[in-house]
């Protein structure tokens, strides 16, 4: 019997689950499969490439959270601060990527913060039901530390990124980066990798 057929069907069917693994969508269309990394001679990609969206110093909106909430039970909400970059991280608890990629987010702060690039690092739950996200930070205590908020209305994420032109929808993992005056410079949905971060560190050049 000739299992060539047999072999290149499940060859396709593993092909679609890992583009379906790069973000999760909640049931809507995931992100786009991120191919740029590092160039082979170890320079960094242009940052403006990395980003979905980049937007220059003229056309940059201001970031400014969506209503929200404290992610911990009785924590206060934090206030976002405009004299340094600010690195939101839209994520869930029933996202496998988002919760895999904030130890390197957590790792990449404090390697930038002694190379020079401090960052405030916010996380910016989507969970629909507050109890799971209590429930799953009381669980992992390590994720999702310090400036941690829920969005406070269903809808209000689409809502949101409708203010930041040319934002993509539709996927998480999803990074918004502001610069040094408030202003957001970089989109970018989908999940990271670890050769993300030459890119990661020339974009936040001081």
């Amino acid at each position: 019997m000739d299992r060539l057929p047999a072999v290149r069907r499940a060859l396709a069917v593993a092909a679609v689950l890992a583009v379906l693994t790069v973000a999760c969508g909640g049931g809507q269309k995931p992100a786009l499969a991120r191919s740029e990394s590092v160039a082979a001679s170890g320079h960094a990609p242009d940052p403006r490439r990395w980003c979905d969206v980049f937007y220059t110093d003229a056309d940059a909106p201001a970031l400014a959270l969506p209503r929200v909430e404290p992610a911990r039970a009785g924590a206060a909400l934090p206030m976002l601060p405009t004299d340094r970059w600010v690195w939101v991280n839209v994520w869930a608890t029933w996202c496998g990527p988002c919760r895999r990629e904030m130890p390197l987010l957590l790792r990449w702060h404090d390697r930038l913060v002694k190379e020079g690039r401090p960052f405030d690092l916010w996380f910016l739950s989507v969970d629909e039901r507050q109890q799971d996200l209590v429930q799953f930070l009381k669980d992992n205590p390590e994720t999702a530390p310090g400036d941690s908020v829920r969005l406070a209305a269903p809808g209000g994420l689409e809502r949101w990124l409708a203010g930041f032109k040319g934002a993509p929808t539709g996927a998480i993992p999803l990074q918004v980066i502001a610069a040094p005056g408030g202003k957001v410079r970089c989109i970018r949905a989908g999940a990271l990798r670890d050769a993300d971060y030459p890119v990661v560190k020339a974009l936040l050049a001081p």
